[in-house]
C-alpha cells in the first residue's frame, strides 16, 4: 500500500455538496500541490479543518473547498487520510478528483479504503462488511443491525468461540506432541460436554440468519388469487400509487409485478401475481408457473377473494396451495360484498381496494406479522449469508470433534476439526482471510468508500 488513492465518496449528481477522498503516504503532499488556503496541509495539525480552493496546474480556482485532515494511524484507513468537501453537481468533484490524479494520486478501486481499514487492523473483516450493509441498507432496522456490527457486537461473538476452541487446541495439540510428559491430560467427557456447549451457542448464532436475511434482503409477501378478484388494485393500495393497470377483464396481470414498500423499519417485497389458473397459451404457461413460484418463495402470502361472490373451485384451489405457509386471507370489494362465508381466523382481512377501505388495517397486520418474523434487534445477529455458511462449516467441525472426543477415537481428529472450524470462522473476522475472499468482497463496494 505505498500508493496514494483518490475518489469521489459521495454520489455524482445534483446536490449542495460532494466530497472526495484522499489516503495513502502522498496524501498531504498531494494536498499541498493542488489547495490554496492560509495554511499548508502538511503543516495543520491532525484533524485540522480548513478552507480554501482548489487550484489547477494553470492556477485557476476550480473550486472553494473544505480540507478535513486525519493523519495516521488515527484515520478511517489508518493512512494519512484527506476528505475535500466541494460543491455537489457533474463537475466539481470530478474536476477535483482529476487534479488529485494529475498530483501522482491513483483513482481507487470499488471499497479500497475499506480494505485499506481492515489491513492496517482499523476494523476486522466483519466489521468492514457492515461498511458495505450500512450503506445498502433497506430499511431503519437494516441499518440498525449494521451499526451493531460495525461496532463489533458480532465479532466479539465470533472471538469468543475461536478463543475457547484454541485454549482446547492448545491442551490437544500439546498432547500430541508431548504424549510422554502426560500434560494435563485429556478428560474425554469433559471436552465432549464444553464442545456441546460451544456447538450450541453457534448453533444459536446461526439460527438467527432466517431471521436476519429479512433486514437485509426484506420479507417478501405475494399477492395471490384467481383472476378479477382485485389483487392489482390491492397491490396499487398497498403501494400507495398507480403501478399496475386495473381492469375489469380477468387476467390482465401476465408476469409477477413487484414494488418494495416500508413498513415501521422494515421492508416489505410486495409481489402481484397471475391468476393462478390453467393456462391456454405459452405466455400464459410462464404468468402462472412465475405466480406458483412466487406463492413457495414468498415469506407471506396474501390470498384475495372476492367478497362479493360465493367461494369456488379456483379459491379452494389456491387456498389449498397456500396451507402451510405463513398467510392472510383477504376478503376485498367488501363494497360490493354478499358473501357469509368467513373463516374465523385471526389472519381474514375485509378490504375494499378500490375504496380504501381497510387497507391501514391490513398494513398493520403485515407489520405486526413482520415485526414478529424479525424479532427482537436487542439480540446479535446474522445477516450475511457469507457469515451463515461458515458458521455452519464451523458448527460441523465442532459437531464432530465433540462426538470424536466422547467416543474415544484419537484426539489427532479432534484437533483436526478444531483448526478446521478455526479456518472457517476465521473467513468472517479476516483471520484466515484469503487474498482471494478479500477482492471478492470489497469488490462489491461503492468506489470512494
Amino acid at each position: 500500500m505505498s500508493d496514494t488513492i483518490a475518489a469521489i465518496a459521495t454520489a455524482v449528481g445534483p446536490g449542495a455538496i460532494s466530497a472526495v477522498r484522499l489516503s495513502g503516504p502522498d496524501a498531504l503532499a498531494i494536498s499541498d500541490r493542488v489547495f490554496r488556503g492560509r495554511e499548508r496541509p502538511s503543516e495543520s495539525n491532525h484533524k485540522s479543518l480548513l478552507i480554501g480552493e482548489i487550484a489547477g496546474r494553470d492556477g485557476q480556482v476550480i473550486d472553494q473547498v473544505l480540507l478535513l485532515i486525519m493523519r495516521s494511524p488515527n484515520s478511517y484507513t489508518g493512512e494519512d487520510l484527506v476528505e475535500i468537501t466541494c460543491h455537489g453537481g457533474l463537475v466539481a468533484p470530478r474536476l477535483v478528483l482529476r487534479r488529485l490524479v494529475e498530483e501522482g494520486a491513483r483513482p481507487a478501486d470499488p471499497g479500497e479504503f475499506t480494505k485499506r481499514a481492515f489491513l492496517n487492523g482499523k476494523m476486522d473483516l466483519a466489521q468492514a462488511e457492515a461498511v458495505s450493509e450500512l450503506v445498502q441498507a433497506k430499511s431503519e432496522k437494516a441499518l440498525r443491525a449494521a451499526v451493531k456490527h460495525l461496532k463489533g457486537e458480532l465479532s466479539y461473538r465470533i472471538h469468543e468461540v475461536e478463543a475457547s476452541l484454541l485454549d482446547h487446541l492448545a491442551l490437544i495439540e500439546a498432547n500430541i506432541d508431548f504424549p510422554e510428559d502426560e500434560i494435563d491430560g485429556i478428560d474425554r467427557p469433559a471436552l465432549g460436554r464444553e464442545l456441546g456447549g460451544i456447538s450450541s451457542g453457534l448453533e444459536s448464532l446461526l439460527s438467527t440468519h432466517s431471521r436476519g436475511r429479512f433486514l437485509k434482503d426484506g420479507i417478501d409477501a405475494a399477492i395471490v388469487g384467481k383472476p378479477n378478484v382485485g389483487k392489482s388494485s390491492l397491490f396499487n393500495s398497498l403501494v400507495g400509487e398507480e403501478r399496475v393497470i386495473v381492469s375489469e377483464m380477468p387476467g390482465t396481470t401476465r408476469d409477477v409485478v413487484d414494488a418494495a414498500v416500508p413498513v415501521d423499519g422494515l421492508l416489505l417485497n410486495i409481489h402481484d401475481t397471475a391468476g393462478v389458473l390453467e393456462a391456454r397459451d405459452s405466455v400464459e404457461v410462464a404468468a402462472v408457473e412465475r405466480t406458483r413460484a412466487a406463492l413457495e418463495e414468498s415469506d407471506i402470502v396474501l390470498v384475495v377473494v372476492d367478497a362479493s361472490q360465493p367461494l369456488d373451485e379456483a379459491d379452494a384451489d389456491i387456498l389449498g396451495r397456500s396451507c402451510g405457509k405463513r398467510r392472510m386471507i383477504v376478503f376485498n370489494k367488501i363494497d360490493l360484498e354478499d358473501m357469509e362465508e368467513h373463516f374465523g381466523e385471526d389472519h381474514e382481512i375485509r378490504v375494499s381496494a378500490l375504496k380504501g377501505w381497510g387497507i391501514r388495517g391490513l398494513l398493520e397486520r403485515l407489520r405486526y406479522v413482520s415485526e414478529d418474523m424479525v424479532g427482537d434487534l436487542a439480540d446479535d445477529m446474522v445477516t450475511s449469508e457469507r457469515h451463515a455458511l461458515c458458521l455452519g462449516e464451523a458448527l460441523e467441525a465442532v459437531q464432530r470433534a465433540g462426538k470424536t472426543a466422547l467416543d474415544g477415537a484419537p484426539i489427532e481428529l479432534i484437533a483436526s476439526d478444531l483448526r478446521t472450524a478455526l479456518l472457517s470462522l476465521g473467513k468472517i473476522t479476516g483471520s484466515n482471510a484469503s487474498e482471494n475472499l478479500l477482492d471478492e468482497i470489497f469488490s462489491r463496494f461503492c468506489i470512494g468508500k
